[in-house]
């Protein structure tokens, strides 16, 4: 593959092959031929020396491809067993749990 394979959720809400970011939660891919200089990047002190440049896939580490992964839903959370859930799963079903809670409340009062 002679691309790399970037996501939003990379760079954050910064300019990848010319298009913005619209979220860091999307799993948009964005292909960057290698060598190409990544903008958005430039609040780094070390990228004011050397640009920052798309890399091989190969020569990214395993967890970026994590990152383009969908987040499960709460009700898909709701659905598993707690033992079998993640700490990072049980976390992220009680901050959408709450924020469910947040926003069924807001509806009552108006």
């Amino acid at each position: 593959m002679n691309s790399a394979w970037l996501t939003c959720v990379v760079s954050r809400g910064g300019v990848v092959g010319g298009k913005r970011c619209i979220h860091r939660s999307t799993s948009l891919n964005f292909a960057a031929p290698v060598g190409q200089e990544l903008t958005g990047f430039d609040f780094l002190k070390s990228s004011k020396e050397k640009p920052v440049v798309a890399l091989q896939r190969e020569e990214y580490p395993e967890w970026v491809d994590t990152l383009a992964q969908p987040l499960k839903t709460l009700a898909e959370l709701k659905k598993m067993e707690f033992e079998d859930a993640t700490d990072r799963e049980r976390m992220r079903y009680l901050v959408l749990g709450r924020r469910k809670l947040i926003k069924d409340n807001n509806l009552e009062g108006k």
